[in-house]
C-alpha cells in the first residue's frame, strides 16, 4: 500500500476545497423546482465549532441552498440537542431528524458487512476510504443499511486513528492491559488484539472519562482530539493510522420519500459530493490537528516501519476471523475483501482535485433506489 504523504496531501487538499467551490458555482446540476421552499432538519453530536463542521458543513448547507436557488434550506442542530450520538438511527426512524450520523460502531450488533470498513489498516488515508466506500456501498452494505429503516445520507471515513495517552507509548508491549476509548465494534476488536483492553465511550464523554481515570488513553483522530478536546489531557500520542472507521449519515426515510423526484436526484448527487468532501477535510484537518500537537508540546511518536509491522501482525488475524464468520453466514464477505482491495490500489496514489472532478463527473449511483 502507498505510504500516505501527508504534506503533499495538505496542498492539494486547500486547492480541492476551492475546486468544490468552483464546481458549485459553475454546476449544471441547478434545481429545477418550483415548488415551496423545503426546510431539511440537520443534526449532529459535535459542536458547531468542531473544525470539520466549520470546514465541511457549513459550507455544504451553503451550497445546497446556492444551487437550489433558495429552494432547499438546511437548519442545524449541534451539540446533541435533539438526541444523543448513539440514537441516531432512532431520532430518524422517529422523525425527531431529517439527516444525521447513524455510526455502525454504535449499533455493531444490526450490521455484518459493513465492518469491513473499519478493519485495520485498511485505507491509506480518509479520502480513500471515503470513495471505496461509496463505490462498494450499492452491492454489498445497502440492504443491511436500509434494514435499519432509513436511507443514506452519505458515507464517509474519519480521519485515521492514533492514541492519545498520558504517557509514551513505543512499542506493542506498552499497549498491554492499558484501558483505551474506543468507538465500539472493530475498533474495540483491534485493541483488543493490540492487548489494550477497551472501553466504549461515545466520543462526546470522551473527555470526561480520560480527565478521571476511566480511561487511561484515548483512541481517536487528530482532529476529533481538537474537537472534543481530548488534545488537552495528553501528553502523548503514539502516530498508528489504525484504522478509518466509516462515519455512514441516516436520511429519513418518510422524508425522503416524500420529496419531489426532481429534489431527489438534486440532493443525491449533493450527498456524493458531501461524502468526497468529508473525506478530504478529515485528512487535511487531521494535518493541521497535527501541527497544534507539536506546537504545544505535546509528544508525538512515530513507529518505526520493523515496530509497526508487529502491530499490522497483530491484528491481521481479525481480516480472516471477518471473512470466515460471514462466509459462514452465506454472507459474501471474501469478494467484498476482494474488491475493496482492488479500490484501494485503484484509489491510492488520486489526489484530492481527482476525487472531487470524479464525484461531480461520475457520482455512484444506486445508493438510493432509483439514482
Amino acid at each position: 500500500m502507498m505510504r500516505f504523504n501527508a504534506s503533499a496531501f495538505a496542498r492539494a487538499a486547500l486547492a480541492a476545497v476551492a475546486l468544490a467551490a468552483t464546481l458549485s458555482a459553475h454546476s449544471e446540476e441547478k434545481l429545477n423546482y418550483d415548488g415551496p421552499v423545503i426546510t431539511l432538519r440537520f443534526s449532529h453530536f459535535a459542536p458547531e465549532n468542531h473544525p470539520m463542521s466549520k470546514a465541511v458543513g457549513a459550507k455544504w448547507f451553503e451550497m445546497v441552498e446556492k444551487e437550489s436557488g433558495g429552494k432547499i434550506k438546511i437548519k442545524a442542530y449541534y451539540s446533541g440537542t435533539l438526541h444523543s450520538a448513539k440514537d441516531g438511527f432512532k431520532a430518524t426512524v422517529n422523525d425527531i431528524t431529517d439527516v444525521t450520523p447513524a455510526y455502525v460502531n454504535y449499533q455493531p450488533g444490526s450490521f455484518h458487512l459493513l465492518h469491513v470498513l473499519d478493519l485495520p489498516f485498511a485505507f491509506p488515508s480518509a479520502a480513500v476510504a471515503a470513495k471505496v466506500a461509496e463505490d462498494l456501498y450499492p452491492k454489498y452494505f445497502k440492504k443491511e443499511y436500509e434494514s435499519m429503516g432509513v436511507v443514506i445520507s452519505n458515507i464517509n471515513a474519519n480521519g485515521s486513528y492514533n492514541v492519545f495517552s498520558k504517557k509514551p507509548i513505543l512499542k506493542l508491549e506498552d499497549m498491554k492491559g492499558l484501558k483505551v476509548r474506543s468507538s465500539g465494534g472493530e475498533s474495540s476488536d483491534i485493541l483488543k488484539a493490540l492487548g489494550a483492553v477497551p472501553v466504549s465511550v461515545p466520543v462526546t464523554d470522551a473527555y470526561n472519562a480520560f480527565q478521571r481515570g476511566v480511561v487511561d488513553g484515548v483512541a481517536l483522530y487528530n482532529t476529533g482530539a481538537v474537537g472534543y478536546r481530548v488534545d488537552e489531557l495528553a501528553s502523548d500520542m503514539t502516530e498508528l493510522g489504525m484504522n478509518n472507521p466509516s462515519n455512514a449519515w441516516a436520511f429519513n426515510k418518510k422524508t425522503w420519500d416524500g420529496l419531489p423526484p426532481e429534489v431527489k436526484r438534486f440532493m443525491y448527487r449533493m450527498q456524493r459530493r458531501l461524502s468526497m468532501m468529508y473525506g478530504i477535510e478529515f485528512d487535511h484537518q487531521d494535518i493541521v490537528s497535527r501541527k497544534k500537537f507539536e506546537a504545544r508540546g505535546m509528544k508525538i511518536h512515530t513507529l518505526s516501519p520493523e515496530e509497526l509491522a508487529r502491530w499490522k501482525k497483530a491484528v491481521e488475524p481479525l481480516w480472516e476471523k471477518f471473512i470466515t464468520e460471514n462466509e459462514a453466514a452465506g454472507r459474501p464477505a471474501r469478494a467484498l475483501v476482494t474488491d475493496l482491495r482492488a479500490l484501494v490500489k485503484k484509489y491510492e496514489g488520486w489526489t484530492p482535485e481527482q476525487f472531487m472532478k470524479d464525484v461531480e463527473a461520475h457520482p455512484v449511483p444506486g445508493m438510493v433506489s432509483g439514482m
